[in-house]
C-alpha cells in the first residue's frame, strides 16, 4: 500500500530524528528523577543504574506507555479541526517535537532538572495556537494537567513525609532498628509489586489482545498476590541471606577498624635509627660510593643490568607500536567511562555548592546496618521508579511522532489508534541511551543540591514518587515525573526540619518549570508560523 502523502516524506523522516532525540534528551535529563536518590546514596553506582533503567524503562514504556501516549496524541488539542486539513496536524506535530528538542536540550546543557511534560504539552498548545487559534486547545483537559502540576509534586511530597516520618520514628529510632527494617521491606514488595502489576495487566490491554477481556475483579487481587508472595519469599528466602551478608560485613568493618587503630599505634612508637640514615644518607641524595661523578654513575648502573635483559628488552621493540595502540584504545574507554558513567557525582556536587556540602555534613545519621538493609530496599523503588517513569514519560517523544506517522502512511485523522510497540520500545530506547551519555549533569542537581540522602531517605523518597506518576500513568494524566520527585525529596528532607532542605535552589527549579512551558508555547509557535505562512518565492 503506498503512503498517502509521500511527498512529505521529508517530514515523516525529520520527524523521526526529532522524536529519538527527545527520547535520548529524555533520558538525559527527566531519567534521573528515576535513580537520582539511589546513586548520591551509594545504593547504586552510576553504571549499575544505567543497567537498571535499561531493563525497567524498556519495559514501562513498552507496556503501560500507550495509555498517557493516546492523552498526549489526541486529547491536548481539538483534532476535529484538522479533518481537513491532516497535513497541517502533521506538520504541526513535527515542529513540536523539533522546539521541543531544541528547549530541552538547552535545559539539559546547563543542568536543569525541567520537565519534558510541560516542554511537550506546551510545544503541541503552541503550534495549535498558530494554526487555529485559542480555540483549538482543549482547555478542559489542559486545566486538568495544569492542576496535576500543582498537585502532583505536594501529593508525592505529602507521600515522602509520610513515609520517611514511618521510617524514621517507627524503624531507626526503635531499639531493634535493623529487625524492624527486614519486615519493612516485604510491605514494600507487596504494595509496590502489586501497583505497578495492576497499573500493567489492566492497562496493557490497549496494546495486548489476550488481556482485553481482564476485569478489575481478576487483576487486582491477582496482582496484589503476587505482590505478597513476593514479600514472603523475601521473609522466608532471600532475607535471610542479605541479613547475613550484612552481619558479615559489620564483622569485616569492625576488623577493619580495629586493624588500622592497631597500625596507627605501631607507627607513632616506630623510631627511626639515625646512624642508618648518615648510612643511606648519600643514597637518598642519588650519590653513591662513587662519589658525584654521573659518568661513573651511569657506567655501574649499566654494567648491573644483566645481559639476558637488554635481549628481552630488544626483543620487545617491535611490539611496542601494538602496545602503543592498545594502550590509547584502553585510554579511549577510560575516557569515555570517566566522562560519563565513572565520575564522581558526590565530590563534584559538593565543590559547586557550599549550602549542599554543609546540610550533608550536619545530616543526621542511622544505625549502619539497617541503611545497608535499605540499601536492597532503595534498589526496588528505583525500579518501581523507573518503571513508572518509561510509562509516564516515553509518551512526551512518541505521541506527536505516532501521529506524524500515522497520517503520512493512510492521510486521514484518527482519535482513537493502537500505538506501534517498535514505536514505544524505541522510545525507551532512546531513553536509555540518554542516560548513559549524558543524564550524569541533572542527576547532581536532584540527588546531591536539594537535601541529604541516605538508603532510607531515598527509598521513601522514590516509593512516594512511583506510586503517583504509575498512578496518574494508569488514569491516563500526563504528570511531570520530575516534580513528583522533587516534591518527594523535599517532604523527605522536611522531616529533619526545615534547614535540611535548599530553599532557594528548589525555588530556581520551579521557575524553570514554569518559564519551560511558556518558551515552548513561543518557540513552537514561532517556528510553525514562520514555516507555514511565510510567503511564496
Amino acid at each position: 500500500m503506498a503512503n498517502a502523502y509521500q511527498q512529505y516524506l521529508w517530514i515523516a523522516v525529520c520527524g523521526g530524528i526529532c522524536g529519538l532525540l527527545y527520547a535520548f534528551l529524555i533520558g538525559a535529563n527527566d531519567v534521573a528523577n528515576a535513580f537520582a536518590s539511589s546513586v548520591s546514596s551509594k545504593s547504586l553506582t552510576l553504571k549499575q543504574a544505567v543497567i537498571c533503567a535499561s531493563i525497567f524503562e524498556f519495559c514501562g514504556a513498552l507496556f503501560l506507555g500507550a495509555s498517557v501516549t493516546s492523552t498526549i496524541r489526541s486529547k491536548i488539542i481539538d483534532i476535529d479541526l484538522y479533518t481537513d486539513q491532516p497535513d497541517v496536524l502533521m506538520f504541526g506535530m513535527f515542529t513540536s517535537m523539533f522546539s521541543a528538542s531544541i528547549m530541552l536540550w538547552l535545559a539539559t546543557f546547563f543542568g536543569l532538572p525541567v520537565s519534558t511534560t510541560h516542554d511537550m504539552v506546551g510545544s503541541i498548545m503552541g503550534f495549535s495556537i498558530a494554526a487555529k487559534g485559542f480555540k483549538s486547545v482543549e482547555w478542559d483537559v489542559a486545566k486538568k494537567l495544569f492542576l496535576s502540576w500543582v498537585l502532583s509534586p505536594l501529593i508525592a511530597g505529602t507521600g515522602g513525609f509520610i513515609f520517611f516520618a514511618f521510617v524514621k520514628y517507627v524503624v531507626m529510632k526503635s531499639d531493634n532498628p535493623f529487625q524492624r527494617a527486614y519486615y519493612t521491606f516485604p510491605l514494600v514488595l507487596t504494595i509496590g509489586i502489586g501497583i505497578d502489576l495492576f497499573y500493567t495487566l489492566y492497562k496493557a490491554g490497549n496494546n495486548l489482545k489476550a488481556l482485553e477481556d481482564l476485569s478489575v475483579a481478576i487483576a487486582l487481587p491477582a496482582s496484589f498476590g503476587v505482590g505478597l508472595l513476593c514479600g514472603l519469599i523475601w521473609i522466608f528466602g532471600v532475607g535471610p541471606l542479605v541479613e547475613k551478608r550484612i552481619v558479615n560485613a559489620r564483622e569485616e568493618r569492625i576488623t577493619n577498624s580495629l586493624q588500622d587503630a592497631v597500625n596507627r599505634k605501631s607507627t607513632l612508637h616506630t623510631e627511626i635509627d639515625p646512624t642508618m640514615m648518615h648510612e643511606n644518607e648519600g643514597d637518598l641524595y642519588g650519590e653513591s660510593a662513587l662519589g658525584n661523578d654521573p659518568e661513573a654513575a651511569q657506567q655501574e648502573k649499566v654494567e648491573q643490568i644483566p645481559s639476558q635483559e637488554i635481549v628481552a628488552s630488544e626483543a620487545e621493540e617491535p611490539m611496542e607500536g601494538i602496545r602503543k595502540f592498545t594502550m590509547t584504545f584502553s585510554d579511549m574507554i577510560d575516557m569515555f567511562g570517566e566522562s560519563t558513567y565513572k565520575q564522581d557525582l558526590h565530590a563534584q556536587s559538593m565543590s559547586e555548592n557550599t549550602r549542599a556540602a554543609k546540610i550533608w555534613d550536619h545530616g543526621e545519621e542511622y544505625d549502619k546496618d539497617a541503611e545497608h538493609l535499605f540499601n536492597f530496599i532503595q534498589v526496588f523503588t528505583a525500579c518501581l521508579n523507573s518503571f513508572a517513569h518509561g510509562a509516564n514519560d516515553v509518551a512526551n517523544a512518541i505521541a506527536p511522532l505516532s501521529a506524524v506517522l500515522y497520517i503520512f502512511h493512510y492521510g486521514t485523522i484518527e482519535s482513537k489508534t493502537g500505538v506501534q510497540k517498535w514505536l514505544l520500545a524505541a522510545g525507551g530506547g532512546g531513553i536509555v541511551l540518554g542516560l548513559l551519555l549524558y543524564g550524569y549533569k541533572v542527576m547532581k542537581s536532584l540527588g546531591y543540591k536539594l537535601t541529604k540522602l541516605s538508603p532510607s531517605r531515598g527509598a521513601s523518597a522514590e516509593l512516594a514518587a512511583s506510586l503517583t506518576v504509575v498512578t496518574a500513568s494508569f488514569l491516563g494524566i500526563p504528570v511531570s515525573s520530575t516534580q513528583c520527585i522533587v516534591g518527594a525529596i523535599s517532604g523527605v528532607g522536611l522531616v529533619n526540619g526545615p534547614k535540611n532542605v535548599q530553599w532557594f535552589f528548589l525555588l530556581r527549579v520551579m521557575l524553570g518549570w514554569g518559564v519551560m512551558f511558556f518558551l515552548a508555547v513561543l518557540l513552537s509557535a514561532g517556528i510553525f508560523s514562520f514555516a507555514a505562512f511565510s510567503p511564496d518565492l
